[in-house]
């Protein structure tokens, strides 16, 4: 699943730097295709794990990969 996500992932945020670092709101709601404030509300609701930074929430891509594999729904035969 996450295979066929990591193929829609902008350039700049599947450098290195982000798979060893952290992302910024930005950054992370565009990797998960999602609105910034849907992003801020699923880190009040402790639905995704932030590293806080003093006041800044911070991501790490591994973190939103578990958040994306949890979420996934299988189809029904």
């Amino acid at each position: 699943m996450i295979q066929g996500i990591k193929s829609n992932i902008p350039e700049e945020l599947n450098g290195k730097n982000n798979d060893e670092g952290l992302m910024d709101m930005d950054q992370a709601a565009e990797y998960l295709n999602i609105k910034k404030s849907s992003l801020y509300q699923r880190c009040m609701r402790k639905q995704i794990t932030v590293v806080k930074i003093g006041r800044l929430n911070k991501f790490r891509k591994f973190d939103l990969d578990d958040f994306i594999e949890q979420n996934v729904v299988d189809a029904e035969n």
